[in-house]
């Protein structure tokens, strides 16, 4: 298998920690596509993946899984170790509604940092707002339920994690720890976890 993906991408991170979890990691070929100027994209893999979207997991020429989410749990499909999804109903949508929220908290801090890049007389403060309220409101609402992040290896759990290293990363200035305790706890706690310090990004 090769992983394509972007060493600064929070999605390429979650794809990472998920597969060292499922045991997978020495089993993916990875392929830096921001570094390889000069990587050409076959015929086969335009195809399999039309949107030239990272990370992108390349499991044969023409067969190619691309999102996060779906990488991760096609990962977790053909993994007889850990599993990144609890076996009980409550738990396991629990599970996906907080890696939703995570996933999109995290898409809104993309667009806020490829707002950033624009030229100040095109940038718009209404819109980097916008996406700094759906931050903000799931970083209120992790806060709230952080009591319940009890399993590093689950791909709700993961996914926050992700989200908030990335935070740390493109707005540092902007510190998500004031007034949540709670959350600020746990991510310190996350720190030394061996697939979290294994797949540091930027």
């Amino acid at each position: 298998m090769k992983l394509f993906y972007s060493n600064f991408s929070p999605c390429t991170r979650k794809v990472l920690i998920t597969a060292h979890i499922t045991g997978h990691i020495k089993n993916i070929e990875i392929v830096d596509f921001m570094k390889s100027g000069s990587f050409k994209p076959s015929e086969d893999y335009h195809k399999s993946n039309p949107l030239l979207k990272i990370p992108a997991l390349q499991i044969t020429p023409d067969n190619t899984i691309i999102d996060s989410p779906i990488i991760c749990e096609y990962l977790n499909s053909i993994s007889h170790k850990d599993k990144i999804y609890p076996t009980d109903q409550a738990h396991y949508f629990f599970q996906r509604k907080i890696e939703s929220i995570a996933d999109g908290a995290t898409d809104a801090t993309v667009l806020r940092r490829y707002e950033s890049l624009r030229p100040t007389n095109l940038f718009s403060i209404d819109y980097d707002k916008s996406q700094k309220l759906k931050i903000e409101n799931s970083l209120n609402y992790l806060e709230s339920i952080t009591d319940q992040l009890t399993n590093l290896h689950y791909i709700g759990e993961l996914s926050v994690m992700c989200l908030l290293s990335y935070l740390d990363m493109r707005f540092p200035h902007e510190d998500w720890r004031i007034s949540r305790p709670k959350l600020s706890n746990w991510y310190d706690e996350c720190q030394n976890w061996e697939p979290f310090r294994a797949t540091v990004i930027g």
